[in-house]
């Protein structure tokens, strides 16, 4: 189930995804053909396995993560980008790092969160995105006493920072001038790919935090944080060429450059970068020198602009600040309808989707109506994403059903990869043979997939079942 960025696919899917909402009557408003819609996310933090998923038991694992992604599925999202590794921690059993705290706090867990995280998305047919924090190990004082104490600290100690924070508090980091930082940081990249399905790796804005080398020059910090984003590159696409690398920076494009990061290169070089989300945190109604100014469409234009290789761009919004009362960002209280209207800024400039920050807020009673809002909007949007999970009434798709028997006979697939529901419809457009996946379900059909049939088989025997609850 990995994601892949090439946009002549990508637009053969727009084409086919138009043709079904044309079949069922399903709104297409206005599509944007510089944008795919092919990634609507969610980010699931370590704060958020804090509140929701310490310390259960693997069938109460099982059921909170299963009841977040249905959350998250509601409102019309089809990816989760969660964190792996927020600090020196991990959130699964690893070789170089101890596992986190955040998901059992005496490190002793029986059973893997991550394989179970993994294996529930793609039953679910959502994305999943590996969030890796690259060189933050603490995060305050307490954080930095809990990372002493483990093996892993003596390991690492040669090419680890010891600063202070913005609050005055003893904070440790891998050193980024360090080549051995950045070995680090790709072996752990390429164990994740390697024991885990999953179709991203996510960074995002924690380089150079404030107190790490403030005497440096940004050139030198961009010198070392480049090094370590290419070579990480190089190894998601050594280790399977079919995963993303992408990179969240901060939304003020100047304090992104301050903390390393050369969006400048990334978004003019390949081989940097899949995608780039910038953290576009305002709204816009946001006060600066006593005017009213439109700071979250400006940004926006700003990032644009810098993209000179078309690379995919997603905009991270700002979920945890609905009715958030500002003195000068005042968009926030003023209206509920902040969320959806940025993604249709961003939309309409070209960029491909958006991203969530953070998953508490989707349980939060303040945020259904802008959480609404914003799937109303995007519902009406062609849907670039392979994966879909609307429901369409049978009787109002004029396909033409292949039998399961036929296909397994032609396709050599195994009668035990299927459900007995489950059914493929075939349809040709412009003499390309492309198949639906469909599922009944309480009388209506599930319209899943939208791909080559070869794909969906590939799909099938990988996973072995078909289970999509």
């Amino acid at each position: 189930m990995k994601m892949k960025y090439t946009k002549k696919i990508i637009s053969l899917i727009l084409t086919l995804v138009c043709l079904v909402c044309t079949i069922t009557g399903g709104p297409v408003a206005n599509a944007n053909q510089n944008s795919n819609n092919d990634k609507r996310a969610c980010w699931i933090s370590f704060l958020d396995m804090e509140e929701y998923l310490l310390d259960l038991s693997e069938d109460e694992f099982r059921t909170k993560i299963t009841q977040m992604y249905d959350n998250i599925i509601s409102y019309g999202m089809n990816t989760v980008i969660v964190h792996t590794r927020a600090m020196g921690d991990a959130m699964y059993p690893s070789e170089y790092f101890s596992l986190s705290i955040y998901l059992d706090s005496d490190r002793s867990m029986a059973y893997d969160p991550m394989q179970i995280m993994v294996e529930l998305a793609h039953e679910k047919m959502l994305y999943f995105e590996a969030w890796i924090n690259p060189y933050r190990l603490s995060k305050n004082e307490a954080t930095t006493v809990s990372y002493k104490e483990s093996p892993y600290y003596d390991m690492y100690k040669e090419f680890t920072m010891e600063y202070e924070n913005t609050s005055g508090e003893t904070c440790l980091s891998l050193d980024p001038s360090k080549i051995e930082t950045n070995e680090l940081i790709c072996s752990q990249v390429k164990e994740i790919i390697e024991k885990y399905d999953v179709d991203g790796i996510h960074f995002d804005d924690y380089f150079y935090m404030p107190g790490m080398a403030d005497a440096m020059d940004e050139s030198t910090k961009m010198q070392y944080v480049n090094a370590m984003v290419k070579q990480v590159y190089d190894t998601v696409k050594s280790v399977d060429c079919n995963v993303t690398f992408g990179i969240s920076p901060a939304g003020n494009t100047s304090s992104a450059r301050s903390q390393g990061a050369d969006i400048d290169t990334w978004l003019s070089t390949p081989g940097y970068i899949d995608y780039i989300m910038p953290q576009i945190y305002w709204s816009d109604s946001y006060m600066m020198d006593g005017v009213l100014t439109t700071l979250y469409s400006d940004r926006c234009n700003e990032w644009k602009s810098l993209n000179l290789i078309d690379i995919p761009m997603y905009s991270g919004l700002a979920l945890y600040r609905v009715g958030e009362e500002s003195e000068t960002d005042l968009g926030w209280k003023e209206n509920h309808n902040n969320l959806k209207n940025q993604y249709e800024v961003a939309y309409y400039l070209g960029y491909d989707g958006y991203a969530l920050f953070r998953y508490a807020w989707l349980e939060y009673e303040d945020s259904k109506t802008e959480l609404t809002n914003l799937y109303a909007f995007s519902a009406t949007l062609p849907d670039g994403g392979i994966y879909e999970n609307e429901v369409v009434e049978s009787d109002n798709i004029d396909v033409m059903e292949t039998e399961i028997t036929t296909a397994m006979e032609s396709e050599q697939i195994d009668d035990e990869s299927f459900q007995e529901e489950i059914r493929v419809f075939g349809v040709d457009v412009s003499g390309l043979n492309k198949f639906y996946v469909l599922q009944l379900a309480a009388g209506d059909y599930k319209f899943w997939n939208l791909m080559s049939f070869s794909s969906y088989c590939n799909l099938v025997t990988s996973q072995k079942t078909l289970n999509f609850y």
